[in-house]
């Protein structure tokens, strides 16, 4: 078999990036796998990813997240504890009761050491995953000092791997490869290794199908309308490398 139906067959894995209100893009991703029969067996989401995330891994359709973000997520989940009562409102306790395998990534502190979080209270491993630098406290759970996954493993592939998923799809909402995309400097560029940090460089070598969102800069507005050309963002980058992974596997 070959193409999308050699991909329906794998153990897919879907690692969510960070990129706090791109996040939404990821919507528009899981909307098109979705209708190509493509069902990750195993998620993992970094910030924003590890919200959006969270959800699908609850079983949730895309429709259903998306109409969630019109109505609850942007500003407003910025705040920690309004997160947590989303979560608490639309998601299960614990991990336990989600419908698939799931890891939220957070960043351990002091020294930034990745945390992949799979066991316990949902809620503040979602939170301490989205536990932005200069906007949020950091979050304690366990002993443990957590803030924003993206400071230590913004696109979460490798723990993806480590789940047991065999075909990785990546979906990279992160702005700061956005913006050194633009400047022409993607991950293979000979200047990528000055440029991109180490754990992207890792998870871009674990990551089989990666999905890069140009996010439009009226996005950032909130309201309806950003947030449907948000999700049309993850569509067409979704519906682009569908394509071209195709053509290859042809």
């Amino acid at each position: 078999m070959t193409g999308l139906h050699q991909l329906r067959s794998r153990r897919v894995g879907l690692a969510l990036s960070g990129g706090s209100v791109r996040g939404l893009a990821h919507i528009g991703v899981v909307k098109v796998l979705s209708e190509a029969g493509i069902r990750p067996a195993v998620i993992t989401g970094t910030s924003a990813g590890s919200l959006v995330g969270a959800m699908l891994a609850a079983g949730m359709e895309w429709s259903e997240i998306a109409a969630l973000a019109r109505r609850t997520f942007w500003p407003k989940l910025l705040h920690g504890a309004m997160l947590e009562r989303f979560c608490a409102e639309h998601l299960p306790a614990t991990f336990a009761g989600l419908k698939h395998p799931f890891a939220a990534i957070a960043s351990e502190q002091p020294g930034n050491r990745t945390l992949v979080i799979s066991k316990g209270e949902l809620a503040s491993a979602i939170s301490a995953s989205c536990a932005l630098r200069g906007l949020r406290r950091s979050v304690s759970r366990e002993g443990k000092r957590l803030k924003d996954g993206g400071m230590a493993c913004v696109l979460p592939s490798e723990a993806c791997r480590a789940m047991g998923a065999d075909f990785i799809v990546g979906s990279d909402v992160w702005e700061i490869s956005s913006l050194l995309r633009g400047f022409g400097i993607d991950p293979h560029h000979p200047q990528a290794d000055r440029t991109y940090p180490a754990h992207y460089h890792a998870a871009v070598r674990h990551t089989d199908l990666l999905i890069h969102p140009k996010v439009p800069l009226a996005g950032y507005l909130p309201g309806p309308v950003a947030i449907e050309r948000m999700i049309s963002a993850g569509e067409n980058a979704t519906r682009l490398a569908l394509s071209r992974f195709t053509t290859q596997a042809a």
